[in-house]
């Protein structure tokens, strides 16, 4: 979208920009007002029904806070699923923006990083509303008491951080922040060698959705925050690791003991045919009546395991 674009939709009334907003993705959002200003604060702030699709970005690398927006709520649901690309467009989407200096619209500047607290204390009418806060910061720097007003968090993303040993006690300092987060997701971070992964999840105590895209992670994870969060935990997509074989499938077996399987998909070379079948045989588990729900083979992709199970 072009400069003359952006300011053609300034003049538009308040009416029709927020019809414009309901009908925008979330990258769409960011590339047509991606910048905080009174007005924007005060449209948004307006209706109930936007304020539900609201999110938050926070990126220490080019020293920004901003927010974006979803199409509505089934967009925001899906995130939990979205591809690696998905998150690369909107976060590029937004340091374009972010880096230019030739936006002469009457919004204000982004503010920075070191004004995250202002940001939230400004526009807390908007920011008591967000429901998902995407990090693509150095832990390190992350400074959870700028974000205080953000009480509503439901959905956690971590996208491109490097995680270093260090950095477990600020994610076990994001679950004391976030008491309501739901949903966590890491997508193309990197772990240190010594770092402890419970703190991936062991912090957020309500967690109902699980995803982590890396290698680092395998069964004794699994066996670990299924047990950890026995009582909430309805999801886990485990992508880029390796299923190393009947271990997996023990696992569920024992974790799972009385539960229901909506739908089940784990890949891997290692299976051995008496195991598979024992699991798709056995009392202790419920399976779907369809199983096609159920996927257990040597076809290897990016998702090596992904699992539905229904709530306690």
């Amino acid at each position: 979208m072009s400069d003359k674009d952006r300011l053609s939709i300034n003049v538009l009334p308040d009416e029709i920009l927020l019809n414009v907003f309901r009908t925008l993705s979330a990258t769409e959002f960011v590339a047509t007002l991606p910048l905080v200003c009174e007005r924007w604060s005060r449209i948004i702030a307006s209706d109930s029904c936007t304020l539900k699709r609201i999110g938050m970005h926070h990126a220490n690398a080019i020293g920004a806070v901003e927010f974006f927006y979803f199409r509505d709520e089934s967009e925001r649901s899906q995130m939990f699923y979205w591809p690696s690309d998905d998150y690369a467009r909107l976060l590029r989407t937004t340091t374009v923006q972010c880096t230019s200096h030739d936006y002469r619209g009457d919004a204000a500047g982004r503010v920075g990083y070191a004004n995250a607290f202002y940001l939230c204390a400004r526009y807390e009418e908007i920011c008591g509303h967000v429901a998902a806060l995407l990090i693509s910061s150095n832990l390190s720097v992350y400074a959870t008491d700028g974000f205080t007003f953000v009480d509503r968090l439901t959905t956690l993303v971590l996208h491109g951080v490097r995680i270093r040993e260090a950095d477990q006690y600020t994610l076990a300092e994001l679950g004391t922040v976030y008491v309501n987060v739901l949903d966590v997701v890491y997508v193309k971070c990197s772990l240190a060698l010594r770092f402890d992964l419970k703190f991936l999840h062991a912090g957020f105590g309500q967690l109902r959705r699980f995803r982590a895209d890396h290698n680092a992670v395998g069964v004794r994870f699994l066996d670990d925050l299924l047990h950890t969060h026995r009582h909430t935990l309805e999801t886990i997509v485990l992508g880029d690791c390796t299923v190393t074989g009947d271990r997996w499938i023990d696992v569920l077996s024992e974790r799972l003991r009385g539960r229901t399987i909506k739908r089940l998909s784990m890949h891997s070379a290692y299976f051995t045919d008496r195991c598979v079948n024992q699991f798709l045989t056995t009392a202790d588990l419920v399976l779907p009546d369809d199983r096609a729900n159920v996927i257990i083979d040597s076809n290897l992709g990016r998702i090596s395991f992904s699992i539905n199970i229904d709530p306690l």
